[in-house]
């Protein structure tokens, strides 16, 4: 008599539960023990000044690299909770957990993914931050690494660079009257510093040509 399987009995483990994907604007490492999934950007600096600043240090540099990315892991990591479903052995594997995102941004010479113009100015100054996603561009200055107020309301103000990065992740800017969340001003990609769902939909669009079989949604915000 043949021998039915259990069907309570929990999905195998998959031989593999690590798994990377490299893409054009930013690469993607999962890891199935911690259940953490990274995604990294590597940045070329190009270093400028405008107005009466003195050139910038060797150690203004590397501070600036780091501040820059210490905003960004702020305002970014660990807010998107990410669930699996398919019907691969992973996504089986997988089905009911959670996964979390964080960010990773490191200067490199060599196989960058972005060019990151950064921008010495005066104390109060201001220039036009930006990013063009089809040269691969960003450009930051000295004064995006304090919160600024955009008009959001309520004492909230953004963190410029964080606001930047979001664009550098795939989100467009949700402050023009186009939007059709223009009335979410306290969103980071509006006026204000809040990570929506919404603000994954790139990065999961990526994630999802990850694994065959294996689809990745947004399951919840922190």
């Amino acid at each position: 008599m043949a021998v039915l399987k259990n069907p309570s009995a929990p999905p195998t483990k998959p031989q593999k539960i690590d798994h990377s994907l490299k893409t054009k604007r930013m690469d993607f490492e999962l890891i199935g023990s911690n259940q953490r999934i990274w995604v990294r950007q590597y940045w070329g600096y190009v270093y400028k000044i405008k107005g009466n600043v003195k050139k910038w240090t060797s150690k203004e540099k590397k501070d600036f690299h780091v501040e820059t990315e210490k905003v960004i892991r702020k305002a970014w990591g660990g807010k998107f909770v990410l669930e699996v479903s398919g019907t691969s052995n992973f996504a089986k594997y997988f089905r009911g957990k959670a996964f979390t995102v964080y960010f990773d941004v490191d200067p490199r010479k060599k196989g960058k993914h972005w060019t990151a113009f950064a921008v010495k100015i005066p104390k109060g100054g201001s220039n036009v931050s930006k990013v063009n996603w089809s040269k691969q561009e960003i450009t930051l200055d000295t004064e995006d690494l304090q919160p600024a107020d955009k008009g959001a309301g309520g004492g909230v103000k953004m963190d410029v660079a964080a606001h930047e990065f979001g664009h550098a992740i795939g989100q467009p800017d949700e402050y023009k009257a186009s939007s059709a969340f223009n009335h979410h001003k306290k969103s980071i990609m509006n006026l204000g510093n809040e990570v929506k769902k919404r603000h994954a939909k790139h990065l999961v669009l990526e994630l999802n040509k990850m694994i065959p079989d294996t689809t990745f949604s947004v399951k919840s915000v922190k």
